[in-house]
């Protein structure tokens, strides 16, 4: 396991270096014709441009109303498997080559650097803004959230923010929006939810297993965010654990993580808080 904390100086004291994505969407008209009104080709472009209309529609959550607020620079520790950090570094190095790549002191080192130190990867640590939208009226007490958190990112305590026993929210991540085109995202989920069983479903993935859910927040991002039951703090084992972000361009990767924990629901986190 690799202290996150301890190795936050890797992360940091290069210069930020970001890309700028401007995704611009053009309509060419071809052939030499005329359109006349009520022609065939006058509705192949109006249908045209309706189809490109929608294509640039925005994402639902982003039309909301949010109440701003600033997470605090004090960070709890994070223990990250060492596989998961190798995936983090380096997102398109093969399986096998990664799993060779060490992660622990060497003796020649006198176990001060690691041989994360020794790869070609620079690291720069990045702010992250986590959104809390109300699907249900009342269950964030009447407001959206927007949590922004500085370079390398933070802890939230959703005590703090549900106050429902009932009902759903939804969530969306922002790191990094403007990020290079060529750019390769990542988001990785590091579980602190015990897996139990609510009903006929088993929820929470279980003390420190971890997974690529970069599409699924990509799609989720795109729409209306991540759909979250309340019912059965089901929310806790839903979120409870650390998100990851990693936007690799080039030979430097841009990180941060968001730590999410219940502090009245300790009985179901692995690692209480």
């Amino acid at each position: 396991m690799i202290n996150l904390e301890r190795v936050a100086h890797l992360w940091g004291a290069q210069k930020l270096s970001r890309g700028l994505s401007d995704v611009v969407s053009s309509f060419h008209c071809h052939g030499g014709g005329r359109c006349r009104a009520g022609s065939k080709e006058t509705i192949f472009a109006l249908f045209t441009l309706l189809a490109l209309s929608a294509c640039k529609e925005e994402a639902q959550w982003k039309s909301k109303v949010f109440v701003d607020r600033t997470a605090s620079s004090v960070m709890g520790e994070v223990l990250v498997p060492a596989d998961l950090w190798k995936r983090l570094i380096d997102p398109d190095r093969p399986l096998h080559d990664l799993l060779n790549i060490s992660t622990v002191p060497t003796p020649n080192q006198g176990g001060g650097e690691s041989a994360i130190q020794k790869t070609s990867v620079e690291t720069d640590l990045q702010p992250v803004a986590l959104y809390l939208v109300e699907q249900t009226r009342g269950v964030l007490g009447g407001r959206n959230q927007r949590i922004a958190f500085g370079p390398g990112g933070g802890d939230i305590d959703l005590r703090d923010f549900v106050e429902q026993p009932r009902g759903a929210f939804r969530v969306v991540f922002e790191f990094m929006p403007n990020a290079g085109d060529k750019s390769v995202r990542r988001v990785w989920y590091l579980s602190n939810a015990k897996r139990r069983r609510v009903g006929p479903d088993w929820v929470g993935a279980g003390c420190d297993s971890f997974m690529d859910i970069t599409s699924a927040v990509q799609q989720a991002n795109s729409k209306e965010g991540l759909l979250v039951a309340i019912g059965d703090d089901r929310h806790v084992s839903a979120l409870a654990g650390t998100f990851f972000f990693a936007v690799k361009d080039g030979g430097r990767v841009q990180v941060s993580r968001i730590s999410v924990f219940d502090s009245s629901k300790r009985r179901l986190q692995c690692r209480p808080r």
